[in-house]
């Protein structure tokens, strides 16, 4: 993090106008430029003073920026990137913000030049306010905020990333941009498309029965409250997206056309169950707590210097569920070619867990309580 000094964030709306503040509020040494094409944008960011430069171009929005924030519509990122490749210092870091990655990645990597790195980054966070108006620092406090590198991610600055957006408040995670697809089109974009069908469908169905929206109780506003988010957004994120969507939809058909069934034969026994279970597993869902550190564990790996292995290091113990609470290297007598990683992470068996995920992709690991 101590290389990074000037940030330039472009998109200016609640997103990047958040991160923007939240920076800001890291370090009175980052210096921080916006960009926004929409003007009136810019001039509210600069007013609230979340951005220190307005930016006339995309040229001189990264001119000697060490850390380039993409905070635009997932359809634009691209595009943005296309823009702004020949004017990147050398060694600068790009990431991006967008809720689709796999496509994404790989474009954007054979864009970009040897000597930039970019790092996909999605922070799992939200408002149903829109617009820098909405921006505020704790936006992305306590909030998951996932970054995927590849197998070429450049170690420093996936650590640089990581401790970044840690000092921010939120819980950073590191997983495949192939799995993170899967993941959001699961839990974020199969409910955003059953939310909008359902509206869509009592809405034709209230020209046949007049008082239907009127007895809208809580449990249809529970649920649909998200199709009211921006459209547009929208469209382009089950575009981007479209390949993990169709698959989650045709495993979401499968189970409703298997309860239907049930329905028609009668199979009571079924649905009960059904129900049920999914109580128990809704029941279940993690419950945010505060961190205990009698359950803080330290990794220790030896690691050789190389693109690629902090990357597959920390997707090995995020795939296992366990949540990275910091990342450190240290040079060391005890170990040449190379350095000592240290990760910490929290959890009953965290310790355990992610000992055994490293040393199964190949590498020695030491697991120790931090307390006890």
């Amino acid at each position: 993090m101590k290389d990074i000094k000037k940030i330039t964030v472009i998109g200016l709306g609640l997103i990047g106008g958040s991160l923007a503040l939240s920076l800001k509020n890291l370090s009175k040494d980052f210096i921080i430029s916006g960009y926004d094409a929409n003007l009136d944008s810019l001039n509210i960011a600069r007013y609230r003073k979340i951005i220190d430069e307005i930016a006339s171009d995309y040229k001189s929005a990264v001119k000697d920026s060490d850390l380039i924030i993409i905070a635009t519509p997932v359809s634009e990122i691209v595009k943005v990137v296309n823009k702004i490749k020949n004017n990147l210092k050398k060694g600068a870091i790009v990431t991006d913000v967008g809720s689709a990655k796999e496509k994404i990645v790989k474009q954007i990597n054979n864009i970009l030049p040897d000597n930039v790195i970019f790092i996909g980054g999605h922070p799992m966070a939200g408002s149903e306010n829109e617009g820098v108006l909405s921006a505020t620092p704790d936006l992305f406090r306590n909030a998951f905020y996932i970054l995927t590198p590849t197998s070429n991610t450049v170690t420093r600055p996936l650590m640089a990333l990581h401790s970044l957006f840690t000092k921010m408040g939120s819980k950073v995670i590191t997983i495949s941009p192939k799995e993170h697809d899967k993941i959001v089109a699961l839990i974020s974009h199969l409910p955003h498309v059953l939310s909008t069908n359902l509206v869509d469908l009592i809405d034709k169905e209230q020209n046949e029965i007049k008082n239907l929206f009127k007895l809208c109780a809580g449990g249809f506003r529970d649920m649909t409250r998200i199709a009211a988010s921006n459209p547009k957004m929208w469209l382009d994120i089950s575009m981007e997206n479209k390949k993990e969507i169709i698959e989650v939809l045709e495993e979401y058909m499968d189970y409703l056309n298997k309860f239907k069934e049930s329905l028609k034969n009668d199979d009571s026994e079924y649905i009960k169950k059904h129900y049920l279970k999914a109580k128990e597993a809704r029941m279940n869902l993690p419950k945010y707590v505060d961190k205990d550190i009698s359950k803080l564990f330290e990794i220790r790996i030896a690691i050789p210097d190389k693109p690629g292995v902090l990357s597959d290091i920390t997707l090995a113990i995020s795939s296992s569920g366990i949540n990275i609470e910091d990342i450190s290297i240290f040079h060391s007598t005890e170990y040449s070619g190379g350095g000592i990683l240290k990760i910490l992470v929290q959890g009953e068996n965290a310790g355990s867990l992610a000992k055994e995920a490293v040393e199964k992709i190949g590498y020695e690991a030491r697991a120790k309580k931090v307390i006890g």
